[in-house]
């Protein structure tokens, strides 16, 4: 079986799925979505949007999340336990959050954190990083694992994109950031190179 991981260099799920795949053989496929010839060719291919996509010899499969989970499963390794669902389910919805402020400012819109839509945003910001830190102070991504690469290459994409030059991260989640970073293949994932 023949693998093709589609995807930016810049992408934080991209990124997961490259630290993921260090051990299973694949070969790395660059896509410009905002080069519109490239972005049409990769709509024909993903109907979402979204990248990654990985593709098992022609056949293309959709999100990190569920590519990880197909993995997991094809190379006869242990699903994530319920709490590391929770987990990757945390830092999958802070990393959306994330992109999304990022593209909605990038594209000249005017944040409004009076506003209660924003205001929500902040709540829900400020609960996944306390429920974050918790877990990392807890030993639960003592682990260079799935859930542990996906924080990584959430934090490191918010350094890389200036996210967080407005927010003091939680000690815990600085702590795991500057540890992580010394990781098999993390240096040669970095989006700074791209």
């Amino acid at each position: 079986m023949a693998y093709t991981l589609i995807g930016s260099k810049t992408s934080p799920y991209v990124r997961r799925m490259r630290l993921y795949l260090r051990d299973i053989p694949y070969t790395f496929q660059t896509v410009n979505i905002m080069d519109p010839v490239e972005d049409e060719r990769f709509s024909r291919m993903n109907p979402i949007k979204r990248i990654p996509v990985l593709m098992i010899d022609d056949r293309p499969l959709f999100e990190s999340r569920v590519i990880f989970n197909y993995l997991q499963k094809a190379h006869g390794r242990p699903s994530l336990s319920l709490a590391e669902e929770n987990l990757v389910s945390t830092i999958d919805a802070w990393q959306d959050q994330l992109i999304q402020t990022f593209l909605l400012q990038r594209s000249g819109q005017i944040i409004d954190w009076k506003n209660s839509y924003y205001q929500r945003l902040a709540d829900r910001h400020k609960m996944m990083t306390s429920y974050l830190a918790s877990a990392i102070v807890k030993g639960e991504f003592s682990r260079w694992d799935y859930p542990a690469m996906s924080l990584y290459s959430l934090l490191d994409w918010g350094f890389f994109r200036d996210i967080f030059a407005d927010t003091k991260l939680v000690p815990a989640l600085l702590n795991f950031y500057e540890s992580a970073a010394v990781q098999p293949a993390v240096p040669g994932t970095d989006p700074r190179l791209a």
